[in-house]
């Protein structure tokens, strides 16, 4: 009986050790600056601070640390000098896992010790395939606001997790700010307070914002170490300046266009080119489309499409109202107050024109309208007639003369799709049509 009571006790123990295997942390801390000892903190430990330090002996900024860890599955991260700082980690990255609002590596202990691979802080890869890491310091002003205790900023660089990362006011004068060091990359955020009791209105269209599936949030293009400008709460410009928004009313008058649509929208970098989410209307049936949006002051570019980009303008490169960057040519627009802006027609500068008869005659016969390949124009002189098809800005794209037929077939082909006015002048008389030349 002793005998066996002796075996059962030694397997019992010899178990328990089987079941504790040694674990290696290792972080490159080659792009970190200002540290003196980086530690491991997770589940396994408490989460305790400064209790399992890391060493680097051959000084290569490798650092390490062993400990042993039953099977099972942990949560942990690398922090330094007594969670003086900490990594921030990238929600939905291969090496996390993200509870109650809070990411952390993943660590899974199973049958054998384990050397985990060399990662950059802050990565879940070594730093030679790491994306650059860079810190941005958020401000913000929380002047005029009351009913708040502590500001947070929320984002897609921490999975919105309401108060995990929040702002300091060292010096009280209601300036909040927090260092984050993040990958480069575009980020959403938005600025909120006592997890997520209060957040920021922010305006769509706004100069600072992005709006994605009807949400409105600052925009982040982090390439480089930053400071962001101190902004007011719920505003893209410092608390006093007058920043608007500003009513900006667009109108287009889609009178003479050869196509059919169903709803013409604006698009422009206000609202991230978003399709149909500026539709505009026509109250009053006369064919002129208008929308009011509310915008801050800044430099915008916009053009008009329908039907959620089944179409869409084609503007001419150095027309007086448009600007052509990267090889798209769109309208320009530069908001400093309210604003309506004059109605245009589609894919023009300019009002629509009305056909016009500045002399008495024979009505004019252009056609087919719209046309495709050729514009027949029939003429009612046949001496020293010139015709002439001006674009939208007035510049001539084509010109022929009559000699003495009394028919002209024009090849329109090379013309792009769009408005143009068809001009016959004479010594007797003058006359204008609208046409349309469609592909």
């Amino acid at each position: 009986m002793f005998k066996k009571l002796l075996s059962i006790s030694f397997l019992l123990a010899t178990a328990t050790v089987a079941s504790a295997f040694n674990v290696t942390f290792r972080v490159d801390m080659s792009q970190q600056t200002d540290f003196t000892t980086p530690e491991v903190n997770g589940t396994f430990n408490a989460w305790c601070g400064n209790c399992f330090q890391m060493t680097d002996a051959d000084g290569d900024n490798i650092w390490e640390a062993t400990t042993d860890l039953a099977a099972g599955s942990y949560e942990f991260k690398f922090s330094a000098d007594n969670w003086g700082s900490q990594e921030s980690l990238l929600a939905g990255s291969t090496c996390t896992v993200t509870n109650s609002g809070f990411t952390n590596r993943a660590l899974s202990v199973v049958d054998a010790d384990i050397v985990l691979p060399v990662v950059c802080w802050g990565s879940c890869v070594d730093c030679a395939s790491s994306p650059n890491v860079y810190t941005v310091v958020f401000q913000l002003d929380m002047t005029g606001q009351s009913g708040f205790t502590t500001p947070e900023v929320n984002g897609s660089f921490n999975g919105w997790c309401g108060n995990c990362t929040q702002l300091e006011d060292v010096d009280g004068d209601n300036i909040w700010s927090i260092a984050v060091t993040l990958q480069e990359g575009t980020y959403e955020y938005k600025y909120s307070y006592d997890n997520w009791a209060g957040q920021e209105a922010l305006v769509p269209g706004s100069s600072c914002t992005m709006t994605t599936d009807q949400y409105t949030n600052r925009v982040l293009v982090l390439d480089a170490n930053m400071t962001l400008d101190t902004v007011c709460w719920s505003s893209c410009a410092a608390c006093g300046q007058s920043s608007g928004p500003y009513n900006i009313t667009f109108a287009v008058d889609m009178s003479q266009v050869g196509f059919s649509y169903e709803v013409p929208e604006l698009n422009g970098s206000f609202n991230n080119w978003c399709g149909n989410c500026a539709p505009l209307t026509d109250v009053d049936g006369d064919q002129i489309y208008s929308i009011t949006i509310p915008l801050n002051p800044g430099s915008y570019t916009y053009k008009f499409s329908y039907d959620t980009w089944t179409g869409q303008e084609e503007l001419i490169p150095g027309s007086p109202c448009t600007l052509t960057e990267s090889g798209f040519t769109n309208r320009a627009l530069e908001v400093t107050d309210t604003a309506v802006l004059t109605n245009v027609c589609w894919g023009s500068c300019e009002a629509c024109i009305v056909g016009v008869e500045e002399n008495a005659g024979s009505a004019l016969r252009v056609f087919p309208n719209p046309a495709n390949d050729r514009l027949n124009v029939a003429l009612s002189s046949t001496v020293n007639a010139v015709v002439s098809i001006k674009d939208m800005t007035g510049r001539v794209v084509l010109q022929q003369v009559s000699n003495r037929s009394s028919m002209l077939s024009l090849d329109v082909q090379p013309l792009p799709t769009g408005t143009y006015v068809v001009e016959i002048s004479s010594e007797n008389e003058l006359r204008r049509q609208v046409v349309q030349i469609v592909k």
